[in-house]
């Protein structure tokens, strides 16, 4: 008689070994992070490589996870999931993730689209001079470089580097290491 494998492939009996294994501190910390994790104004992309990360070691299973990352989405897609895409908690995060995504895409893609538009009406007949990208100063921020020519040392008294760094401090103690280790060397031989 064959005895069956407990588990039917590596991965899964590797997922199983890690799920085992997971300190609970791992997993309060895995659940706190994702339930502080929101989309905001970031791309989906980004923000579920980072629930990917904590969902494994949080020990949720799907529903619940579902449920996180319908709650931390960016608000209206997850209603135009729900309403449009048609999906149910008891459906995969990997569905929900697939139907956002593609949501979110065609989303960027009209507000891209919608811009150039706006920008071709705008131009009209009428030719725009080329936009120079000089960086404006800002009138409030301190001059660096010229406080760093400022700088006097406090060993030296010469400008244009601190004490730290400076070469004379560095040879004067170079010279007192090599003082300190005659003196030890003429104690060890009983030289005084």
């Amino acid at each position: 008689m064959i005895n069956k494998p407990l588990f039917e492939t590596w991965e899964k009996m590797a997922d199983e070994m890690a799920q085992f294994f997971i300190s609970t501190e791992t997993q309060t910390h895995a659940i706190e992070k994702l339930s502080k994790l929101k989309q905001g104004n970031r791309l989906l992309e980004d923000f579920w490589s980072k629930f990917v990360t904590w969902k494994e070691l949080s020990g949720y299973n799907e529903v619940a996870l579902v449920g996180l990352f319908k709650k931390e989405i960016y608000p209206a897609l997850a209603q135009k999931l729900v309403e449009i895409g048609q999906l149910r908690n008891s459906d995969s995060l990997d569905n929900w993730y697939e139907k956002a995504l593609s949501f979110e895409r065609s989303r960027r893609e009209a507000i891209e689209e919608f811009e150039g538009r706006k920008n071709m009406e705008n131009l009209g007949d009428v030719k725009k001079k080329p936009v120079l990208n000089v960086p404006r100063r800002d009138p409030n921020a301190m001059d660096v470089d010229r406080q760093r020519e400022m700088r006097r040392c406090y060993n030296c008294g010469e400008t244009g580097h601190l004490a730290t760094r400076c070469s004379k401090l560095r040879k004067e103690k170079r010279e007192e290491v090599k003082i300190v280790e005659e003196a030890k060397e003429d104690f060890s031989l009983g030289r005084k």
